[in-house]
């Protein structure tokens, strides 16, 4: 019982963690989480043509974190975690970024979290 215990904990954080967070493409990400219409980031939310994180990254200056999701969103806000927005798993955010196919920009109701 205590090995498959450790083997759920271990389980779980190689879902929920990303070793690769300050490294290239993957600078400043945080993660993946859940959203819905009352919005975790409730700031500057908007569709942006041809979408990728840098344009997210300047339409949301002066904002902690932005949240690209499904495929041409961008979401601004100081905050990105309560227990009504939890963290999802990493193939949740399987949306391409409309401008950027190599990155993911998030999924259906799901928000790939970014620092600015």
């Amino acid at each position: 019982m205590k090995n498959l215990m450790i083997f759920v904990l271990c389980l779980v954080s190689a879902v929920y963690s990303n070793p690769y967070r300050n490294i290239g493409l993957y600078r400043g990400y945080v993660g993946c989480f859940v959203d819905d219409p009352n919005r975790m980031l409730k700031h500057r939310i908007q569709g942006l043509h041809l979408n990728t994180l840098e344009k997210c990254r300047l339409h949301c200056r002066g904002y902690k974190y932005l949240g690209l999701q499904a495929s041409h969103w961008c979401l601004c806000g100081n905050r990105y975690y309560s227990h009504a927005f939890p963290q999802a798993s990493e193939l949740q955010c399987n949306y391409p970024c409309a401008g950027e196919p190599n990155r993911m920009c998030g999924g259906a109701w799901r928000n790939a979290i970014y620092e600015v």
